[in-house]
């Protein structure tokens, strides 16, 4: 994308001041773009501001980084100025129907303590040779099929029920049968998202999420740091999107009136849910509410250093995180965040009016969090976007926009990815 295929424009205008609009504003500024940044809230960042609870910082996740390429990392170490806590991430999972808590991702060694473990040990060994590595060859590719397809092959019905099936369920609202393998896994980042066989989900020596990854990191000045730093070079609107206007000369129109004419800017860039910009709201995904829990006199909380617990079964709940074991917040009390999902169609008067707004206030309510991966859902997204391809300086960037399940690490990637297509100003 360069000024000349432009009529010289240098003015870039992003939808949304998150994850991605934040970076994608922060690349293109430094490659001297006029960037301007519509954002609804008072501050850029997204769901990944830093906020605080009884002087606890939190996130609505949490947000620890982790990234194998040192060419995006170093991003991250120039913004927080090299202040960096670095991450050892030990998660449990507790089985309601053993009533144990096994290690996750799922260990080898745990196996023995299961109450049902001969059986475990026969499904596990149907696509295993004698030494216990899958056969590659029995196995479905990682991105061409469902998720319960490829987990119940890879590790049996037995472990899939006690670990995944309803998880999988709650965490996303669609059985793992319709679910597709098209997302990310944490320590899948090494493979770089080619088609993957053989991915074994199954450890055999203790293990940690993204192990592996030396890069694990969070900001010791909390995630608004990074956010800021990233839009500072830009002009930050407050404002809301409100559809996209698709007449002979197409615009935005936004909810206090203003409009912006596409044909003045050298690009739009959308980070929004696509079905949000044309007016609708039909694309299907979870949601979530964080409950802050503050234990007063109790300095941790958690087993063995552990920063999450998840709840596999049918619990509200998903996963509760001790949110100083990341941030190393020093207090006498701890703070536990406890992730509830909501379904797509979750109504705000659900809960008390003023609990509600001290949620929209305090980043602990997200009505559409995860885009779902199924195809009738990828579908309808292609849709969305096949509807404004034919505004040629309009492009989506980002987890919501691509409708990807993307954590913070994707999605600045995906704007660095799309930065590198633009020529620098001169």
């Amino acid at each position: 994308m360069s000024e000349k295929n432009n009529n010289g424009k240098n003015k870039i205008l992003v939808l949304g001041g998150g994850v991605a609009g934040s970076s994608a504003a922060h690349f293109l500024s430094k490659k001297g773009y006029d960037v301007t940044v519509i954002e609804k809230l008072g501050k850029c960042g997204g769901l990944s501001r830093t906020y605080r609870y009884a002087g606890h910082p939190y996130e609505f996740g949490p947000h620890v980084w982790f990234w194998p390429d040192d060419e995006i990392n170093n991003v991250i170490r120039e913004l927080s100025d090299d202040e960096l806590y670095y991450i050892d991430r030990k998660l449990f999972t507790f089985v309601e129907q053993d009533n144990k808590k096994y290690r996750y991702p799922i260990h080898f060694s745990d196996i023995k303590d299961m109450p049902d473990k001969e059986e475990v040990m026969k499904q596990l060994q149907k696509h295993r040779d004698p030494d216990m590595k899958l056969k590659p060859e029995e196995l479905p590719t990682i991105g061409d099929c469902f998720f319960g397809e490829y987990f119940k092959a890879a590790i049996g019905d037995g472990l899939y029920n006690k670990f995944m099936r309803n998880y999988t369920w709650k965490m996303w609202n669609i059985d793992g049968d319709k679910l597709k393998t098209s997302m990310v896994w944490a320590d899948r980042f090494k493979h770089h998202y080619e088609k993957l066989k053989g991915y074994d989900p199954l450890k055999f020596e203790d293990h940690t999420l993204g192990k592996g990854i030396k890069f694990q990191v969070y900001p010791k000045r909390g995630w608004d740091h990074i956010w800021d730093r990233m839009v500072e070079n830009s002009n930050v609107i407050h404002d809301e999107v409100d559809r996209i206007i698709d007449e002979k000369r197409p615009y935005l129109l936004t909810k206090k009136g203003d409009k912006y004419y596409f044909d003045e800017y050298h690009t739009v860039i959308n980070t929004l849910h696509v079905d949000l910009i044309w007016g609708e709201d039909v694309l299907p995904a979870t949601g979530r509410m964080m409950i802050p829990l503050l234990i007063p006199g109790c300095k941790k909380a958690f087993p063995e250093d552990a920063e999450s617990l998840h709840y596999s079964s049918c619990e509200f709940q998903t996963r509760v995180t001790e949110m100083k074991v990341i941030t190393r917040h020093e207090s006498p009390d701890t703070l536990i965040l406890i992730e509830v999902p909501i379904t797509n169609d979750m109504k705000e008067s659900c809960f008390p009016e003023n609990a509600m707004n001290y949620a929209l206030d305090n980043n602990l309510f997200c009505r559409r969090t995860y885009c779902q991966q199924s195809e009738e859902a990828l579908a309808l997204h292609k849709k969305f976007v096949d509807k404004g391809s034919h505004i040629k300086n309009l492009v989506h960037c980002g987890r919501y926009a691509e409708f990807k399940y993307w954590g913070m690490p994707e999605t600045v990637n995906s704007a660095y990815q799309l930065s590198k297509k633009f020529e620098e100003v001169k």
